[in-house]
């Protein structure tokens, strides 16, 4: 029986092909997943042991450890002691901490690392001059970038400082001379634009500490010589026996192995098992199509397997024949997915799309990337074709003698019905309940909703040999009107049910998913930028130590900003009537006016001049509602105590005023309230400004809000003590985020629905095989070429437009209630009709269609009628 599966698959390769590049489209995201989750857990390998330098060795604190290791410092290692240890070469403990860079009337700032006696056991590289020494005085290496941005070479003296700073003698910072120019190129301070080097004494003035040895160290990195066993071994145990308690020495590999165990458990695992879903979905869709393609396969042999039943073949035989077939198919397909999937990686790699992400992809072949896709594949095509291989068993030697007939006319399965209504019934009663215990059970009802989800979708694929027939009837009714070609169409479809029916359901699962997706999203993005809305009052809030007038004045210029409000603020507190302090920011603003072009709301008549403070009705943090005793509220201004060591914070002067309430909301995140009196009690001297503010309504322009507020955010990014708030930038946040996640997943799911254009191909280019004869005598009557091109476009386009309708009404109705589930407890819930990714889901799948369409019709427009005719 070997020999003539052979024969027949060599027969009938043309139909398996289409089988076989589903499968390898779904082996090859499976190998490209394994490949991606390899190449992704030594990226962060490296990551983790970057800060080491050319170190192999790490001192770092044993697992479960007392706090009490935190507390140690730099002299608590004697690093003299464990370089005086034979083997060991050098030693670097890892300091780090913040410096800013002043030059001229230009400021920078970024992060600063200790030095080390020996240049390798840096992270950053030294590409000009030298590593400043540890004993060295006031001496640092510069991050090239930054000399050159800044015309700064080697010998220059530049100052530099850091918040950290408490040397009262040298408040302004310290003159210190660049000795070096440092490169970052393996990204490990990417964040900061690299890291400059300071000596010992240097880092230890800007952490605003005496001495280096005082300042905190829980890691030290070591370089030991290993080239002698017994010389490592003593400069180990040596090592060891002189560590503070709680401390450890690994290997630089133990160190790395540890740090992936560690990533694994908090989340690089579930990114390999979220890939892997996507690519075991595509095999499910994929299993639709080879089942198609083996029904049909048999359906043609009928009479060759009668015939081997005649001359003695046995069931079992004909039975393993199919399933041979399955699995020899599913194994090439799969060996291919998997280059595939090396070559797929490997492109990626290679155009360096991802060095964005700090990550370089590595080809690393391990056994899983061979071995779990071509069995998975294996697997799922044999599976798929248990049905195809059943039938095969039901043929009769008598079928020998009987006419081919290959319209699939079986009745359906009363069982199939009965388990496809029980799951529907089963998913909506678990949808209902979910909605029930929403308010009190919020994570058992979001279980309950995707439980219910996921049976109802079951029911609707069990089914849809029912009432998908029936739809695709009633939209082949409407477009026959069209011409013979879609009356021809139209009667194509309704000869094999079932297998439109599963083609259909193929294409349900990808468009379902992709739209439950998008309506996730649309809704997600209009509830948020609905909250938003509610919750703020202005558009773009800028403050943040001292925003600076003149960034003030570009940022009113800025495209898209109709209205600005340049305003100095002072902290203050008042006494609710019971008894509650509140801290309060008080705003000066020239007129209610001036106030009201900035606002969202309509502010009404109000007073803002001398003597009136305009204030909310509601706490900004907790939502409870302010009030006020006899309209009045005595504002105590909190100004710094010159005479306190730690910045403490005195009362200063106070003001009496009458009180104007009004629902407006979130104009700063800083206090929960907000008061805005008349700029002129700054200017006498009630209230001594601590700061400014910026305050913008934002339209009126031809040109986006994100990319107002991407021109805002360029204009304050010099001044990196402002932050811009308010809910274009919570919205533009947001967007952002949840635009992102719509891309990967729209991407994800889409290799489904290409298998699942592929299963129209194929259904197509079956139906071709199936109906040669027929064609032939559509030709020889008078059908042209171009007529029967058409009609199986419109076959095509037809089971398309259906299964997408479906996909996305029941994905819409998916994704409302999964948002609702989500975010009902924190805002109103919009349900928007994302019409324009319907729009373009709708042209996609025709457009997909079409091209599916094209090598079956060239197939049977191309067959002289006489040749089809003819018999085989």
């Amino acid at each position: 029986m070997w020999s003539i599966t052979m024969q027949m698959m060599k027969k009938n390769v043309r139909m398996l092909i289409p089988a076989g590049i589903a499968v390898l489209i779904g082996t090859a995201f499976i190998a490209a997943t394994l490949l991606f989750s390899n190449a992704l857990d030594a990226s962060m390998t490296e990551t983790q042991t970057v800060l080491y330098g050319d170190a192999n060795y790490a001192v770092t604190p044993a697992q479960n450890a007392p706090d009490s290791v935190y507390e140690n410092t730099v002299g608590d290692f004697h690093i003299d002691r464990l370089e005086a240890v034979d083997g060991v070469e050098g030693a670097r403990p890892n300091v780090e901490g913040p410096i800013t860079y002043s030059s001229q009337d230009r400021h920078a700032s970024g992060v600063v690392i200790a030095t080390s006696r020996d240049a390798k056991l840096l992270p950053v590289s030294i590409v000009q001059g030298r590593a400043p020494k540890p004993d060295e005085s006031e001496a640092f290496a510069l991050p090239q970038r930054l000399a050159s941005q800044w015309h700064l070479k080697v010998g220059d003296t530049m100052v530099v400082n850091s918040s950290a700073n408490t040397d009262e003698t040298h408040p302004e910072g310290f003159a210190a001379t660049i000795v070096g120019l440092t490169d970052d190129p393996h990204n490990a301070y990417g964040f900061y634009g690299g890291a400059a080097v300071a000596s010992d004494g240097l880092l230890a003035r800007l952490s605003g500490t005496t001495s280096f040895d005082e300042m905190s160290a829980t890691e030290l990195y070591l370089s030991i010589d290993n080239a002698n066993a017994t010389t490592l071994g003593d400069a180990k145990a040596t090592i060891i026996g002189d560590l503070p308690q709680g401390f450890r020495l690994l290997s630089r590999q133990q160190a790395a192995d540890e740090a992936i165990k560690k990533m694994s458990s908090d989340g690089t695992d579930v990114t390999k098992q979220f890939l892997l879903a996507f690519g075991v979905l595509a095999l499910v869709v994929a299993a639709l199509v080879i089942a198609n393609t083996f029904q049909v396969l048999v359906a043609q042999r009928r009479k060759t397997l009668a015939l081997l039943r005649t001359i003695g073949a046995t069931k079992r035989q004909l039975y393993v024949s199919v399933l041979e077939e399955a699995a020899i198919l599913g194994f090439v397909a799969s060996a291919l997915g998997v280059a595939a999937g090396i070559g797929l990686i490997a492109a990626v790699g290679a155009s360096g799309v991802l060095a964005s992400a700090s990550m370089q992809i590595k080809i690393i072949i391990d056994w899983q990337v061979v071995i779990v896709p071509i069995v998975f594949g294996v697997l799922v095509t044999v599976l798929a074709s248990l049905g195809a291989a059943r039938s095969a068993t039901s043929v009769t030697p008598l079928e020998a003698m009987r006419p081919l007939e290959l319209t699939d006319q079986r009745k359906m399965k009363v069982g199939r019905a009965v388990i496809g209504l029980f799951a529907l019934l089963v998913g909506m009663g678990l949808v209902g309940l979910s909605l029930w215990m929403q308010k009190d059970h919020g994570d058992s009802a979001l279980l309950a909703a995707v439980g219910g989800c996921m049976f109802s979708f079951l029911g609707l694929a069990l089914t849809a040999i029912f009432w998908m027939p029936w739809l695709m009837k009633g939209a082949g009714a409407l477009v026959s009107l069209c011409g013979p070609s879609a009356k021809l169409a139209n009667a194509n479809i309704q000869k094999n049910p079932r297998r439109i029916a599963a083609t259909g359901t193929a294409l349900l699962i990808g468009v379902t998913l992709v739209s439950t997706i998008a309506t996730g999203a649309a809704s997600a993005k209009a509830t948020m930028n609905q909250a938003l809305d509610e919750r703020y009052s202005v558009d773009v809030v800028v403050q943040g130590g001292n925003v600076p007038q003149q960034a003030a004045d570009k940022a009113a210029k800025v495209e898209g900003v109709r209205h600005s409000l340049y305003a100095p603020t002072a902290l203050a507190t008042y006494e609710t009537p019971d008894g509650k302090t509140m801290d309060t920011l008080v705003v000066g603003v020239p007129s209610a006016q001036v106030l009201q072009s900035v606002m969202n709301i309509d502010l009404g008549t109000v007073d803002v001049d001398a003597g009136h403070a305009l204030m909310p009705q509601y706490d900004a943090y907790d939502g409870k509602r302010l009030t006020f005793t006899d309209g009045r509220v005595t504002l105590m201004e909190q100004v710094v105590d010159a005479n306190s060591e730690d910045g403490l914070m005195r009362n200063g002067n106070h003001a009496d005023l009458a009180v104007t309430q009004r629902d407006f909301r979130r104009v700063t995140q800083t206090t929960p309230v907000v008061a805005f009196v008349n700029e002129s009690m700054f200017a006498d001297g009630t209230f001594q400004d601590s700061g400014h503010m910026l305050l913008l309504k934002l339209g009126g322009a031809n040109v986006p809000l994100s990319q107002t507020f991407d021109d805002l955010t360029k204009v304050f990014e010099a001044y990196p003590n402002v932050q811009l708030g308010g809910p274009v930038a919570e919205r533009q946040q947001w967007e952002t985020m949840v635009n992102a996640m719509l891309m990967l997943l729209v991407a994800l799911l889409a290799v489904a629905v290409i298998v699942a254009v592929i299963g129209v191909a194929n259904t197509l280019s079956l139906s071709v095989i199936e109906r040669t004869r027929e064609s032939a005598t559509l030709r020889a009557i008078g059908m042209t070429r171009g007529q029967l091109r058409s009609s199986l476009a419109i076959e095509a386009v037809l089971i398309s437009v259906v299964s997408s309708v479906v996909g996305m009404v029941v994905g819409t109705l998916f994704g409302w209630l999964g948002i609702n589930m989500v975010m009902s407890s924190i805002a109103t819930v919009v349900y928007p009709v994302d019409w324009r990714t319907y729009g373009i889901i709708l042209a996609i799948a025709i457009v997909c269609a079409l091209v599916a369409s094209v090598f079956p019709s060239r197939c049977a427009a191309k067959t002289p009628p006489v040749e089809a005719l003819a018999e085989t």
